[in-house]
């Protein structure tokens, strides 16, 4: 569901309008001509889960969900705000996500080389017969 792109389904999917949380929206996109209008606040039916979520493309058909609100629109608050802003107004760079790969690579192979040290050592002690 979350960063997906979904096509939107009255069946399946209810916007919510005229609650705090979308007038909050509103108020916090206001003047930006690229998300002006855009987000919006949703439950999903089969799951009971409130979202906050972006039109994409233009239309009214197609969507992907920006937060996450869980069960009850209560779980939205301050430290929830602060994140929202934070990803739609600063989201992460090319560059933070290619560190944060070529960091977790180094890691990992890093690992596999103490994990190699470890079993040559091993081998040699069994070599010995100890």
């Amino acid at each position: 569901m979350l960063g997906m792109v979904s096509v939107y389904n009255s069946d399946e999917h209810t916007v919510i309008e005229g609650s705090g949380i979308s007038e909050w929206l509103e108020r916090l996109v206001k003047g930006d001509p690229r998300r002006e209008g855009c987000l919006f606040l949703l439950r999903y039916g089969k799951l009971g889960v409130f979202c906050i979520c972006e039109w994409v493309g233009g239309g009214r058909d197609t969507f992907v969900d920006v937060m996450n609100l869980g069960e009850s629109l209560g779980n939205f608050g301050h430290k929830e705000a602060q994140e929202l802003r934070k990803r739609l107004f600063a989201p992460v760079t090319a560059e933070v996500t290619s560190r944060a790969i070529i960091g977790n690579d180094s890691d990992f192979y890093h690992r596999l080389q103490d994990e190699d040290m470890e079993e040559t050592e091993r081998r040699e002690r069994v070599a010995v017969g100890e």
